[in-house]
C-alpha cells in the first residue's frame, strides 16, 4: 500500500502551468528538477518494497507464564538505495507482554540489516501469533510512504503455570483411580506402610503372621489409606464474571488451579473430565499422566468469551454423572443460583467442591459461608495465595 503527499504534485502542477504561460529556462528547469525528484522517490520506494526482507528468531515456542522470552526480528535491505526511515509495528499484545506496543523507527543502508530484540516476561496464557510485522517506510523527501506486512505462521504457546500439588483437599467416594484419604474404610491391604505391636482392639485381619512367628508376640500391619476416585472439573469462562482491571489475573488464577488439579489427578491414575464453555463447548476426558498434554493444550487455547453460566453447564452435565461422583467447580462467581444447583446435587449424592477465585479474601461473599455451613467444601483462592497450600498441597 502506498500513501502520497499531495503537496509536491500541487507544486508541480503550478510550475507546469506557469511554464506554459510565462516560459523561461528557469521555470522549465524547476519543472524538470521536481519531476525527477518525484520519479526518483517513487522508484526508490518501489525498490525498498521489493528488497526489504524480514527474518524472525525465537528462543522457544512453548513456554509457561512467568518465563522470559527473547524474540529477534531482523530486517535486511538487499537493494541499492538506503532506507531513510523504517517504522516497525508488531502485534505482541499487551496481554502477552504486559506493556503497550510502541512503534520503533530505524534507518537501513544498502546491503545492511537492523535487528529488533524483544525480551519480556510472559504475562498470560494463550496462543499468540508473533510472526506478524508491519513496516512503514518512505523516501528522503517524504513524498511517498509505503506499507508492507510480513506475516508468517509463527506461534508462541504460553501455558498456564502449573503448581506441583502434594495432595488434594477434596472428598472422594468413587471407585476409579487412587488417592490418599483419612478414613479406615479405605485401608488398602495390598499396601503396608509399617509394622507395630498389637494393641487391644486391632483387627486380627491386620496381624503380620511372619513377623509374629519370628518375634514370638503379635505384630500388626499399618496399612496405606487409599480411596478410589474420578474427578469432573467445571471451569467458568463466562465473560461477564471477569470484568474489572483484575480480569486477566483472575482468569490466569483459574487456569492455574485447573491444570494443577488435573495434573495431580492424572498422576494418581484418576479418570478426569474437563467441562468448560467459551465460544465452543469444551469436554475432554482421560486417565493417566500421558493424557496431561491434551488437557494443558485445551486450557491454554480456551478464551474468556463464553456466554453460558457455569452453573447452567453444571446443571446440564452433572445430571449424567454417576451416584457418588466428585466434581470441582472453578469460578469467580458464587450467587443464589450456585446455592440452588450445588445443594440440589448434594441431595442426589454427587459430591461437589468449589474453588472460589477472588481478588482478595477481604472481599466478603456471604454465599461462600452458606455453602460451607451446608457441608459443601469451598476453597477460596485469592491473587496473593499459594495455590499449593490452598488446594491441600505443601
Amino acid at each position: 500500500m502506498i500513501k502520497v503527499n499531495k503537496l509536491p504534485f500541487v507544486l508541480l502542477a503550478i510550475l507546469i502551468v506557469t511554464a506554459l504561460f510565462v516560459g523561461g529556462v528557469f521555470i522549465y528547469s524547476l519543472v524538470i528538477t521536481l519531476l525527477s525528484i518525484i520519479t526518483l522517490s517513487y522508484f526508490s520506494g518501489k525498490s525498498f518494497y521489493k528488497n526489504i526482507i524480514n527474518i524472525l528468531w525465537k528462543n522457544d515456542d512453548r513456554v509457561q507464564v512467568g518465563d522470559k522470552v527473547k524474540i529477534e526480528m531482523e530486517f535486511y535491505n538487499s537493494g541499492i538505495f538506503p532506507i531513510p526511515y523504517l517504522k516497525v509495528r508488531t502485534n505482541f499484545s499487551k496481554r502477552l507482554t504486559g506493556e503497550q506496543e510502541r512503534d520503533l523507527v530505524y534507518s537501513i543502508m544498502p546491503a545492511s540489516k537492523t535487528m529488533i530484540i524483544k525480551e519480556f516476561i510472559c504475562k498470560n496464557k494463550g496462543i499468540y501469533q508473533i510472526g506478524y510485522a508491519e513496516v512503514e517506510f518512505g523516501d528522503a523527501m517524504g513524498i511517498f510512504k509505503w506499507r508492507k506486512v510480513f506475516q508468517s505462521e509463527v506461534s508462541l504457546y504460553v501455558y498456564p503455570k502449573v503448581h506441583n500439588l502434594k495432595s488434594l483437599s477434596i472428598p472422594f467416594r468413587q471407585n476409579f483411580g487412587t488417592v490418599p484419604v483419612n478414613h479406615s474404610a479405605y485401608e488398602d491391604f495390598a499396601s503396608v506402610r509399617d509394622i507395630r505391636k498389637y494393641a487391644m482392639g486391632d483387627s486380627f485381619k491386620k496381624i503380620h503372621w511372619k513377623v509374629t512367628a519370628h518375634k514370638g508376640e503379635f505384630y500388626v500391619k499399618n496399612l496405606e489409606l487409599n480411596a478410589t476416585a474420578d474427578i469432573n472439573v467445571f471451569w467458568d469462562l463466562h465473560h461477564k464474571n471477569y470484568v474489572d482491571e483484575y480480569a486477566d489475573d483472575i482468569e490466569e488464577l483459574g487456569a492455574e488451579c485447573a491444570v494443577s488439579i488435573i495434573r495431580y489427578a492424572l498422576n494418581h491414575n484418576m479418570f478426569v473430565s474437563l467441562y468448560a464453555k467459551d465460544q465452543n463447548s469444551i469436554k475432554l476426558s482421560g486417565t493417566g499422566i500421558a493424557r496431561y498434554p491434551e488437557f494443558l493444550d485445551q486450557i491454554t487455547k480456551a478464551q474468556l468469551n463464553g456466554d453460558t453460566l457455569v452453573w447452567e453447564l453444571v446443571k446440564r452435565e452433572a445430571q449424567k454423572l454417576n451416584l457418588g461422583a466428585t466434581a470441582i467447580v472453578i469460578t469467580p462467581q458464587i450467587d443464589d443460583i450456585a446455592l440452588e444447583v450445588l445443594l440440589g446435587f448434594k441431595a442426589k449424592g454427587i459430591e461437589f467442591a468449589v474453588v472460589y477465585l477472588c481478588r482478595s479474601k477481604e472481599l466478603v461473599n456471604n454465599n461462600v459461608e452458606a455453602l460451607r455451613q451446608r457441608g459443601i467444601m469451598v476453597n477460596t483462592v485469592s491473587l496473593a495465595d499459594d495455590i499449593r497450600l490452598v488446594l491441600g498441597g505443601s
